[in-house]
């Protein structure tokens, strides 16, 4: 999702920065997983204890977002299609179970 992100958002690839990976990320965590946990484990790594950087990401958010007009959704087709240039890359084989929490009682 990131990769298709950064192609939606239109910029050259000389114009992006770290801070850019972590907002695609970031998003694809809200549309797919929705982890608060992991989203405040990617501020703790971009910003330490300083959350006071906090506001100033979602404000780099939204206008990522504005770049890629409001485009967030991502088809299984595109995810397959990117897949597709290196299936043994070991991002692919991450295991996406929960582990909080259990349905069974």
């Amino acid at each position: 999702m990131v990769i298709v992100y950064f192609s939606r958002a239109g910029l050259f690839p000389w114009q992006y920065q770290r801070i850019h990976f972590f907002l695609a990320l970031y998003l694809a965590n809200d549309i797919e997983e929705d982890d608060e946990l992991q989203k405040l484990h990617m501020f703790f790594f971009l910003y330490g204890r300083n959350m006071a950087r906090i506001p100033k990401f979602y404000k780099l958010r939204q206008e990522f977002i504005c770049c890629m007009d409001w485009d967030l959704r991502v088809t299984r087709e595109e995810c397959e299609e990117i897949q597709a240039y290196d299936p043994g890359l070991w991002v692919w084989r991450r295991d996406r179970t929960c582990t909080v929490g259990s349905l069974e009682p």
